[in-house]
């Protein structure tokens, strides 16, 4: 057999074998799935802050062991949808006004923007104010006069957001 000939037949078992990979059903990387969950719930094999899109996305943007911190975290709300992104936020067990974080990340694993807060300054960030990180987008702001740090559901997370960014 020719190297030629060789090559093309190497190059047809390659093609079909790319085309049944093809075929296989992406939802399982539709982070979508979650929604309506809690971040600990496991789907699919992981929990939403386990899932390596999500991992991706926050050390990322924010540095490597922010999922990880994140993902420490004990308590947190429904995970919703508003238009192509999904709202996810948590807080640390019997200390949620100190340590707590929220994001928004694309249905596909791209994050639109995490919001990090750590009385103490957790993660390397500056101890009582609050870290929003995203695409063109990094910026300490001051807590609200109550406290608490980052926002706690998606209505609370899009106001905050929207201030962030101005």
């Amino acid at each position: 057999m020719k190297l030629s000939e060789l090559f093309s037949l190497l190059c047809m078992s390659c093609s079909t074998g790319l085309v049944h990979a093809a075929d296989i059903p992406l939802a399982a990387d539709d982070l979508s799935v979650y929604v309506g969950r809690y971040p600990f719930d496991i789907v699919g094999g992981y929990s939403f802050f386990e899932n390596p899109k999500v991992v991706a996305a926050l050390d990322g943007f924010a540095g490597p062991g922010t999922a990880d911190w994140v993902d420490d975290l004990d308590v947190g709300t429904p995970i919703a949808q508003q238009a192509d992104g999904l709202i996810a936020a948590a807080c640390e067990a019997h200390n949620c006004g100190n340590n707590n974080a929220a994001l928004a990340i694309s249905v596909d694993g791209r994050l639109i923007a995490l919001c990090v807060f750590s009385k103490e300054g957790d993660l390397g960030t500056m101890p009582g104010q609050i870290h929003w990180v995203g695409v063109s987008l990094d910026r300490y702001i001051d807590p609200p006069e109550g406290g608490g740090g980052c926002p706690r559901d998606a209505d609370e997370f899009l106001e905050a957001y929207a201030k962030a960014i101005r």
